[in-house]
This record gives C-alpha cells, structure tokens and sequence, in this order.
C-alpha cells in the first residue's frame, strides 16, 4: 500500500514537472530569440572573411558602414550611425582573429592622457600620419527598412578597385536597441512604434 502511495504521488509531480516544461517550450517559441549585435557582425564578418584564397601581401582595414543611398552616415539616425560604427569594429577584430596583417589608421602619432581617460585613437587629421600603407579595405553600406536592416559589406583590393569578396545580412531592428519614435530620414519624418 505505501509503493502504491509513493507512486501515486511520483506521477503526479512527474505530470506537473512536464506542464511547466511545455510551458517554458511554448514561451519561448513565442518569443523569438534576438543575438546581440555583435553575433550579427561576427556573422557577416565570417562571411566576407572565412575562405578567401591567399591575399597578395599588404594591409587591411575597415572604415565606417555608411547609408546605402548616401555613402554617408546618417546624421539624424544614432542607430544607425552606431551600427555602422560597430561594423567596422567587428570587422577590425575578426580580421585580425583570422590572422590578417590590420592596420588601425586612426592611431595618433602619440598616447594621450586625459583626466578621466587615456587614448590612442583619433579621429583629429592632424594627429593622423599624412599617408597609410594599406592595401586591402573592408567597407560597407546600410539600408534601413521598418523590421530590419540591410547590411552589405566588400573586400576591396584598392590597386586594382578589384572587389575580392561580398557579404551580406540582415539585422533586425529590434536587436538595434530601443527605438526612437520620430525619425528624420532623407527629408521625410517618420514614426515608429517598435
């Protein structure tokens, strides 16, 4: 008579477990997973970078990811701007990952030390050096829609203009952060609920 007790008892803790177990499954099927930005540049970096065939010797780097229609930042949009921003980051950091000779050509001709914080980059043309040895350059474009954001990135070969490789992804909006609720793009305002 005690088994049968115990048993009676296992089952039905045994059935609770499994309801919040299809629970869990079922919320979390409801809500779609989002990866930080970074797990979207890593991607499209990999892309770009993994399996190129061997490069003539020379430098790389990557500059800022502009807006697809103006091949520049956008100034109304701090997303944006930031993602592109973000972009040639990753970029740098994989490429070098990967085992290619980088280049940081925003690097000062000296440390600066400040009062709350010390750096060596800069974006001043004057503390840059007046020529770059780079031969291999990562660039990019954005194009924002209302649920994502387009992103295309090449290698480029720049004796030659030869594109070496292409990449392209997309990132959803909400992964971008919290959004603003009017926008000035290209002249039209918009406004967003996300």
């Amino acid at each position: 008579m005690r088994n049968g007790l115990f048993l009676v008892v296992l089952l039905a803790l045994s059935a609770c477990s499994q309801t919040v177990v299809r629970q869990q499954a079922a919320d979390t099927e409801a809500k779609p997973r989002l990866d930080p930005v970074l797990f979207y540049t890593e991607r499209l970096a990999d892309q770009l970078l993994t399996g190129l065939p061997p490069l003539p010797h020379g430098s790389m780097t990557a500059v800022t990811f502009t807006d697809s229609a103006t091949l520049q930042p956008d100034s109304t949009n701090v997303r944006m701007r930031h993602l592109g921003l973000q972009l040639q980051e990753s970029m740098l950091t994989v490429a070098s990952q990967l085992g290619y000779q980088v280049t940081e050509f925003r690097a000062g001709q000296a440390l600066q030390l400040h009062a709350q914080h010390d750096s060596l980059l800069t974006r001043q043309l004057s503390e840059l050096a007046t020529e770059q040895a780079v031969r291999y350059v990562i660039a990019g474009t954005l194009s924002q829609h209302e649920d994502f954001t387009i992103v295309n990135a090449r290698l480029v070969d720049t004796e030659t203009n030869r594109v070496l490789a292409a990449a392209a992804d997309q990132i959803p909006t909400a992964v971008l952060g919290s959004a603003e609720q009017v926008q000035l793009r290209q002249q039209m305002i918009y406004r967003s609920s996300h």
